[in-house]
């Protein structure tokens, strides 16, 4: 029987581990997390690791890449059949010790999702979003998701700068997008056809006329 661990490391670091995987022929799993708020979603994540490997009838591999949710993660060998958890850092640079961007991404999209009634359906962090002068500034902005290509997010991210011009909009890896505005991130699982807009508080809703 597999079960699922958490130890306090500090008042800021917690160990999530598995117990029971190499009874069945897996590594045991480790993700280490900075904040007590994602304990449930680091548990959650690490049975969906393990229920992944197990439909899949396949060992997770040391070095294996795996998106969850809007961010990629990766498992790295730390010893006999234990396999440690990294994540992508805000910037998608470098793979850094820990999941805790991961899990807050995940946590805080689909807690925005659930409260507006909208379908869970993030971009892939290398997909392109639209976005105009003033959104990397800080600026209050206007979001709306549109179906499109693969390649793309869907987003259309801009503020009271943008004329109408679309010259002067500028495609981004959304990556950049929430390295820069963190703030903006937990409105990305919205699906096609939603608007945001941060200029006085906050305003989710989905429009009909948005061609989805």
């Amino acid at each position: 029987m597999t079960r699922i661990l958490t130890q306090k490391q500090s008042d800021s670091q917690f160990t999530v581990r598995t117990e029971g995987l190499m009874a069945v022929g897996h590594p045991e799993m480790v993700v280490e997390i900075n904040d007590s708020e994602l304990i449930k979603e680091a548990e959650g994540f690490l049975r969906y690791v393990f229920d992944h490997a197990t439909k899949c009838g396949a060992r997770v591999l040391p070095r294996e890449t795996m998106r969850y949710g809007y961010w990629i993660t990766k498992f790295e060998h730390v010893g006999d059949d234990v396999l440690e958890t990294w994540e992508y850092n805000s910037t998608a640079t470098e793979f850094i010790s820990g999941a805790s961007l991961t899990l807050r991404f995940w946590k805080d999209q689909h807690a925005l999702c659930n409260r507006f009634g909208a379908d869970f359906e993030p971009p892939a962090l290398d997909q392109l979003s639209v976005v105009s002068q003033g959104v990397f500034e800080g600026l209050p902005v206007q979001g709306v998701r549109y179906s499109s290509p693969d390649h793309m997010s869907g987003w259309w991210i801009t503020t009271d700068q943008y004329d109408g011009n679309i010259n002067s909009l500028k495609h981004e890896h959304t990556y950049h997008v929430t390295a820069v505005r963190p703030d903006l991130a937990k409105y990305l699982a919205l699906p096609p056809g939603f608007r945001f807009d941060t200029s006085q508080g906050e305003d989710v809703w989905s429009d009909e006329q948005v061609d989805q």
